[in-house]
C-alpha cells in the first residue's frame, strides 16, 4: 500500500497542476467525433506528451487540431500542438506566439533520460522552428518580457548577446524566487537561477559582481556547469570565495558522471574540469594555494572517481595560465606538463565563419 501510495502521489500532482486551464480551453473528449475518441482516450490514459503513430495523427484534421490546441486536458493541447509543427499548412511562427502562456505542466517522454515536466509552452518552444532569424528574435522578445515565469525564458540567456533593454528583465529574472516544480520542495530551483545569473554577467556591470557572487555562494553546494562557466568566462577575485567553499564542500564528492554526457538524471551537476577551469583563470596567490591544495589531496585521495585524469587537467591547466602567481607550482609539475603535451603542436588559426543556414529546420530554440 505504501508503494502505491509513492506511485500515485507524482500522478496526482501532475494532475493538480495540469488542470490550470486559461479562458478558452473548453473543448472535452466528448466535443470530437466518436471515431476519433478512443484514440483521445488513449493519448489521455498515458498522462504523458510522447511519440504517437503516423498513421492515427494523420486522421486528425487541421480544423480538429485547432480545436486540441484548446482542449481541457494540457496534454491533448501539447500532443496537438507538436503536431501542429509537423504540417506545412499552419503558419509556425502564429502557433508558437499563441501558445506563450499556457502554463499548465505535463509528463514528456525524454526517451533514455525518462519522464520529465514542463509547461506547454516551453514544450512547444523546444520543438519549434523559425523561417527566420528576425522570427525567433521576435519571439524571444516577446518570452523575455511577456512570459519570463518560463523555463525557455532562462535557458535562452546562454546564447543571447547582452542587450541594455533586456537587462531589467533579466535583473528581475535572477532576484525573484524560482519554483515551478511541483517535486521540488526547495526554496528556490536554483538550476534555472544560474542561466539568469549568466545572462546578468554578460553585461559586465562592476555593481552586479556583490549580488552574482552571494547567490553562488548560498548555493556553493549545488553549483552547474553554467555557473562555472560564469566564473571562467567573467572572472572576479570575488568569486574566490565561492569557489573555496565548492572545493571544501562539494568538489571531492565527485561520483564519475559527468554532466556532458549520457549519464542522465544521475549526473554530476558539475564535472572537476569545470571547476578547475574557473579556478585556473584567477591567477592569483589564493588560487595558486588552492590548485597546490588539490594537487596534494588528489595525490593522497583513493576514492576519487578517474583521479588520474583530474590530476593530469589541474596540471594541463596551470601549464596553459602562466603568471607570476603560478610560478613556483609550474617548476613543481614542469615534468608531468612536458610529457601531458608531448608532441602537440598549437597552432593558431583565424576563426572562420561558416554561412548561417537559415532553413526552418535549423533555426530552433537552443
Amino acid at each position: 500500500m505504501t508503494r502505491l501510495k509513492q506511485l500515485l502521489l507524482p500522478t496526482l500532482l501532475v494532475c493538480i497542476v495540469s488542470c490550470t486551464n486559461k479562458p478558452g480551453h473548453t473543448y472535452a473528449i466528448k466535443d470530437f467525433r466518436k471515431s476519433l475518441q478512443p484514440f483521445l482516450f488513449t493519448i489521455v490514459s498515458k498522462g504523458i506528451v510522447t511519440y504517437h503513430d503516423n498513421s492515427q495523427m494523420e486522421g486528425i484534421t487541421d480544423n480538429e487540431l485547432i480545436r486540441l490546441g484548446k482542449s481541457e486536458n494540457p496534454v491533448l493541447r501539447a500532443t496537438a500542438l507538436e503536431e501542429m509543427l509537423d504540417r506545412s499548412s499552419f503558419n509556425y511562427f502564429d502557433i508558437v506566439m499563441n501558445h506563450l502562456d499556457d502554463t499548465a505542466i505535463v509528463a514528456t517522454d525524454n526517451g533514455e533520460f525518462g519522464i520529465g515536466f514542463e509547461m506547454v509552452s516551453d514544450y512547444l518552444l523546444g520543438r519549434t522552428r523559425w523561417e527566420t532569424f528576425r522570427a525567433r528574435n521576435e519571439t524571444i522578445e516577446r518570452v523575455l518580457t511577456k512570459h519570463n515565469y518560463l523555463r525557455s525564458a532562462y535557458t535562452i540567456l546562454l546564447q543571447l548577446e547582452p542587450q541594455e533593454k533586456y537587462y531589467p528583465y533579466i535583473k528581475d529574472m535572477a532576484t525573484r524566487p524560482r519554483r515551478i516544480d511541483p517535486f521540488d520542495s526547495s526554496e528556490l530551483r536554483f538550476g534555472d537561477i544560474e542561466y539568469a545569473l549568466y545572462g546578468l554577467a554578460k553585461f559586465k556591470k562592476k555593481e552586479d559582481i556583490p549580488f552574482i557572487k552571494h547567490k553562488l555562494a548560498k548555493h556553493a553546494w549545488e553549483l552547474s556547469d553554467i555557473s562555472f562557466q560564469l566564473m571562467k568566462e567573467y572572472p572576479d577575485t570575488a568569486y574566490l570565495d565561492v569557489l573555496q567553499s565548492y572545493h571544501r564542500r562539494q568538489f571531492y564528492r565527485f561520483s564519475g558522471n559527468r554532466p556532458h554526457g549520457f549519464s542522465g538524471f544521475y549526473a554530476d551537476r558539475a564535472a572537476p574540469e569545470d571547476f578547475i577551469q574557473a579556478l585556473v583563470v584567477q591567477r592569483n596567490d589564493r588560487s595558486a594555494k588552492l590548485l597546490d591544495t588539490m594537487l596534494t589531496n588528489l595525490t593522497t585521495y583513493t576514492c576519487m572517481p578517474d583521479k588520474e585524469t583530474i590530476i593530469n587537467e589541474v596540471i594541463k591547466e596551470i601549464w596553459k595560465h602562466p603568471c607570476p602567481a603560478y610560478a613556483r607550482l609550474r617548476e613543481i609539475i614542469k615534468p608531468k606538463a612536458e610529457q601531458l603535451f608531448k608532441g602537440q603542436i598549437d597552432i593558431e588559426m583565424e576563426p572562420t565563419k561558416a554561412p548561417i543556414d537559415t532553413t526552418r529546420e535549423n533555426i530552433g530554440w537552443y
